[in-house]
């Protein structure tokens, strides 16, 4: 039965996954391609393990954000790895411009130190962020994030976060530029970053 819950939750994240890029891609086929896609997404504050961090502080950067946690036993691990690939495949200048950003959907467990440490393990010009789970949900909802703890009665961890996996790519005007989906290989995900910043 438990298992029947968690095929079925996530078949239903992966449904909202693709059901956004459905969305975004109406929006997009509206309007010109350089616009992107204005309604999603926004600006916001966090705190990172250096202190606040806000979006519109990094206007005329490229930020791909990505929404997990730290316990992620799988899916984070991936993205955060082929994002990490594809930076490494950006040169010095282009890195320069491109300022990625890990907000972890798991505030009770995830502090800023914590979220600070483990992106550093996967590249060391990824900032992490955390808040309180008010302010983290309202950043969430903003990009049509869902999560949902789980709680786990056979495990020490006492639980885990089921969650939607999209790379958001903010231009350099603060817009949302392109939304790259779970398995993007390290090239896509460098190609996409040196269009935003060519744009």
């Amino acid at each position: 039965m438990k298992n029947s819950k968690q095929i079925l939750l996530l078949g239903l994240l992966a449904a909202v996954s693709i059901g956004i890029g459905l969305w975004a891609g109406m929006q997009g086929s509206s309007k010109p391609k350089t616009e992107g896609y204005p309604d999603l997404g926004g600006d916001f504050t966090l705190m990172s393990d250096k202190g606040p961090v806000s979006l519109q502080d990094l206007r005329g950067k490229v930020v791909p954000i990505y929404f997990g946690f730290t316990h992620c036993p799988d899916v984070c691990i991936t993205s955060l790895s082929n994002i990490s690939a594809g930076l490494k495949l950006l040169t010095e200048d282009e890195l320069s411009r491109v300022q990625p950003l890990f907000i972890s959907i798991d505030p009770e467990r995830d502090d800023p130190a914590r979220v600070g440490e483990y992106v550093r393990y996967f590249h060391p010009g990824i900032i992490g962020l955390s808040g309180s789970l008010d302010d983290v949900t309202k950043v969430a909802k903003k990009h049509f994030v869902i999560f949902e703890k789980v709680k786990l009665d056979d495990s020490e961890m006492g639980y885990t976060m089921d969650h939607s996996s999209i790379i958001y790519v903010v231009g350099k005007d603060g817009v949302i530029r392109t939304l790259i989906h779970h398995g993007e290989a390290p090239e896509g995900i460098a190609k996409v970053l040196r269009e935003a910043l060519d744009g």
